[in-house]
């Protein structure tokens, strides 16, 4: 059973848990913020109301203590106690003017002396306060009275409802705080009687201890979302953020096989190895002839993998046979139907886990016949990436597939473990140079030596040479004058897809110098 197919069958799930992970990080963090911030604004508008409620009781006070004094004069001579009225309006803060009363009659007034007009005592709140909006004097200024009784006389102090609204209006930061006397009331530049303006949904009031009237606040609970935008969009953007970033590297996860052999087993199931060519030329001809069969990965999210990123695990896991077989019979099922030239040199990689499986004979077999219909050459490329010991029945095998016309190269000769050791023990028919040796031709001493001495072996052992990661016209040419057989590399051209190549030879299968 493919070890993925439960995670196929569950991609819904994956993506479901991404998602609450997604979340998370905001669902954890704001009701949180969003139930600090309402406490917070809470606890803003009860000092708010707390300050206010102080400030008023500070105005008050000043005015109690006025009529305090003049209290004892009430009932008394006019003439006796104006000067008395008029100091205290001199020098008790915020107290505009004062006045006696004789009953519910004012007799005698701070501002003029002796006068006659009512006052009554039902007006005011418990008969100590009365708010007004003016009076005759100042009609646009509101006023507040403040009445001390004595008997049936009593002593009025006027609280100018500036300072009270301004300090209403110091206190009131987030919302605004409001005075209420009874049915009037007094807030921030306003005054007005019954319903006090913007009444919210949640309602602070402080009733003073002193004096009758009540301080108040009241305020709406902002929406969530908007609250949450207007006063923390920076904190929303990166908790979005980071929690689809924790989303969807869950999702990857999840995801992801529980190994990379895992992965190639899904792979290997899904066909996604496929086997791109890369033409070989003869120097003097042409067209191509040859090509070796480089495996690439399709993969369906990450696009075309390298092969030096899977092929070496591919190798350790020993799925690379089976990989290499498919890869085979598709390649196969498309170039023996190709006109093919004369000796058609066909490459593929093999590694010690084929020699291992046992199954190489009977594919080479298999493959070398559907090549023989059209000329073509089965050639094993024996990497030299890991160590292959040389058994009895490994120098058997080579010897079988020598008869069976199968030829055997080592490739990326002179860099890996024992290719002299090869050389002298098994049948082996070529020899190919590897490309870093190449790329020092031109420019690198040592590593034209090293080509020499290579094409000079190859020669004297009666070996193919093959010379692969020719770039250059310089070596190209550097190559084709030592004699070296096939060349293979990005001047000439570089691996493409099988349909590719299939188009190609259809259409000639030459290059241009």
């Amino acid at each position: 059973m493919n070890p993925l197919q439960p995670r196929r069958r569950h991609r819904l799930s994956h993506l479901m848990f991404a998602l609450l992970v997604a979340a998370l990080p905001f669902a954890a963090t704001v009701p949180a913020l969003l139930w600090q911030e309402r406490q917070d604004l809470q606890a803003s508008v009860r000092q708010q109301v707390d300050q206010g409620l102080q400030l008023v009781d500070g105005i008050l006070d000043q005015a109690d203590e006025a009529a305090r004094i003049l209290l004892p004069l009430a009932g008394g001579s006019c003439d006796k106690a104006v000067y008395s009225l008029r100091r205290q309006v001199a020098v008790a803060p915020f107290v505009r003017s004062t006045v006696l009363l004789d009953g519910d009659n004012v007799y005698c007034s701070s501002l003029s002396g002796s006068t006659r007009w009512a006052m009554p005592a039902r007006g005011f709140v418990q008969g100590r306060m009365q708010l007004l909006s003016g009076n005759a004097v100042t009609p646009d200024v509101p006023l507040l009275y403040y009445r001390l009784n004595r008997g049936g006389d009593a002593a009025v102090a006027t609280v100018d409802g500036r300072y009270l609204q301004l300090a209403l209006q110091d206190v009131s930061d987030r919302i605004l705080v409001f005075l209420q006397v009874g049915d009037h009331w007094l807030g921030p530049r306003r005054y007005g009687e019954g319903t006090m303006p913007a009444r919210g949904q949640v309602e602070e009031i402080r009733h003073s201890s002193r004096y009758p009237f009540t301080v108040r606040s009241s305020y709406d609970v902002p929406a969530w979302h908007r609250h949450l935008w207007s006063h923390h969009a920076p904190l929303t953007v990166i908790l979005l953020l980071l929690g689809l970033s924790a989303g969807a590297t869950l999702y990857w996860l999840l995801g992801r096989p529980a190994s990379f052999t895992d992965e190639l087993r899904r792979a290997l199931a899904n066909d996604e190895f496929e086997g791109y060519l890369q033409p070989i030329v003869q120097p003097g001809l042409p067209d191509w002839r040859g090509a070796e069969v480089l495996m690439r990965w399709r993969h369906p999210r990450e696009g075309l993998i390298r092969p030096d990123l899977f092929i070496p695990r591919a190798e350790e896991s020993g799925l690379i046979v089976e990989m290499t077989r498919r890869m085979m019979d598709a390649v196969l099922a498309k170039l023996t139907k190709l006109p093919l030239a004369p000796d058609f040199h066909l490459g593929v990689n093999i590694s010690r886990a084929h020699l291992q499986e046992g199954g190489l004979y009977g594919d080479c077999r298999r493959w070398a016949g559907l090549l023989a219909e059209s000329g073509a050459v089965l050639t094993l490329e024996l990497t030299e990436r890991e160590m292959v010991a040389i058994t009895p029945e490994v120098e058997a095998l080579f010897r079988r597939l020598d008869a069976l016309g199968v030829r055997v190269a080592l490739d990326d000769f002179g860099t890996g473990h024992s290719s002299l050791v090869y050389l002298q023990q098994l049948t082996v028919g070529g020899l190919k140079i590897d490309q870093s040796f190449v790329a020092g031709i031109g420019s690198d001493g040592l590593s034209g030596h090293i080509v020499d001495s290579v094409a000079e072996l190859a020669a004297k052992l009666g070996l193919a040479t093959v010379a692969e990661g020719v770039e250059t016209a310089e070596q190209f040419d550097y190559l084709s004058r030592l004699g070296v057989g096939w060349l293979q590399g990005f001047y000439i051209a570089r691996p493409m897809p099988l349909d590719e190549f299939v188009h190609r030879v259809r259409q000639g299968g030459t290059w241009q110098r």
